[in-house]
């Protein structure tokens, strides 16, 4: 994105050229205003589209232990893939696996 360029534009943009948003959940990250908006734009992107775009990917257990509105909607709709084990290589692999078997389950059933 260029310098000054429009930031809810460009994630706008970008949700909508992309099939599938990863959105990486963390502490850090349920605190963002800027998170919030994408996972907001995403769900309004698969409302238009009629099939799942948001792919939400936890690397703590913040997401499950906050009460900030946006995130205690996502927890209630969607199974949120597990990545708390990421540092631990075996339980990276299997997390990692397991995203890339059910995204590439998701785009044979959205054809």
């Amino acid at each position: 994105m260029p310098i000054g360029g429009k930031i809810l534009e460009a994630i706008d943009e970008a949700i909508r050229l992309r099939d599938k948003v990863l959105l990486i959940l963390s502490e850090h990250s349920i605190r963002s205003g800027w998170v919030e908006d994408e996972a907001s734009k995403a769900f309004e992107e698969e409302q238009k589209r009629g099939q799942i775009v948001l792919f939400p990917l936890r690397i703590d257990d913040a997401v499950m232990d906050t009460g900030e509105a946006w995130a205690t909607k996502l927890r209630a709709r969607r199974h949120i893939g597990d990545f708390r084990n990421w540092k631990d290589h075996d339980g990276y692999k299997t997390s990692f696996e397991r995203v890339l078997r059910d995204l590439k389950r998701s785009a044979s059933t959205d054809e």
